[in-house]
C-alpha cells in the first residue's frame, strides 16, 4: 500500500475505535424521547464522520487488487484521488499500455432497478463510461441488488461496451453493443 492508502486506513480504524468508545460508554435510549435518540444518532455520526468516503476507498483497495490481477497494475494508488472528486473515479494504464476507465457505486439500490435519484446518476455515469475514449471501461459495484439491476437491458442498453464487476462476488458482465 501506499503512504497514502495507509493514512487512510489508519483514518478508518480511528473512526471505529472512536464508535467502539462512544457505544461501550452509551446506552441506546430507553424511552422514545426524540432528543435522547437524536442526540445518540449524532454521537455514533459523530464517531464515524463521513462513512460513504470510507466504504469508497475500501472499495477503491478492492478495485486496485482487481487491476493487479487482470492487467499487472502496479503504479495505482487508491488514494490518489479524493472520494467524490468530479471526473471518472477510476484511470489507470496497463503494463502494456491499455487505457483502464472505470466508475465506483457503492450504492444499494433503494428499490429493485434504483429509486429515482439513484437511477439518474446511475444513468449519467453509464452514459459518461460509454462515451468514454479508454481500451477497457468498467463500472465497479458493490451490492448484488445494484449488479442485478446494471445487468437489465434497460441499464445495460446505455453503456455497450462498459463491463460491470461486483467486487464482492467476483462476478463481471459486458453491457451488450448496440
Amino acid at each position: 500500500m501506499s503512504a497514502a492508502e495507509l493514512r487512510f486506513c489508519d483514518t478508518i480504524r480511528e473512526k471505529d475505535r472512536r464508535l467502539r468508545l462512544f457505544l461501550a460508554n452509551s446506552d441506546f435510549p430507553a424511552s422514545d424521547n426524540a432528543r435522547d435518540w437524536l442526540a445518540y444518532l449524532i454521537g455514533i455520526k459523530s464517531a464515524l464522520g463521513n462513512i460513504n468516503n470510507d466504504l469508497g476507498f475500501v472499495a477503491t483497495l478492492l478495485i486496485k487488487q482487481y487491476l493487479e490481477q487482470r492487467f499487472g497494475i502496479v503504479n495505482f494508488d487508491a488514494a490518489g484521488k479524493a472520494q467524490g472528486a468530479s471526473g471518472v473515479d477510476i484511470e489507470a494504464v496497463s503494463a502494456d499500455g491499455l487505457s483502464i476507465v472505470g466508475e465506483l457505486k457503492t450504492t444499494k439500490p433503494y428499490q429493485p432497478g434504483f429509486g429515482a435519484a439513484q437511477r439518474t446518476q446511475i444513468i449519467k455515469d453509464l452514459t459518461r463510461l460509454a462515451a468514454y475514449k479508454a481500451d477497457y471501461r468498467f463500472m465497479f459495484v458493490v451490492d448484488e441488488d445494484a449488479f442485478a439491476a446494471l445487468c437489465r437491458p434497460s441499464l445495460s442498453g446505455r453503456a455497450p461496451g462498459v463491463e460491470v464487476v461486483d467486487l464482492v462476488t467476483g462476478k463481471s458482465f459486458v453491457c451488450p453493443g448496440t
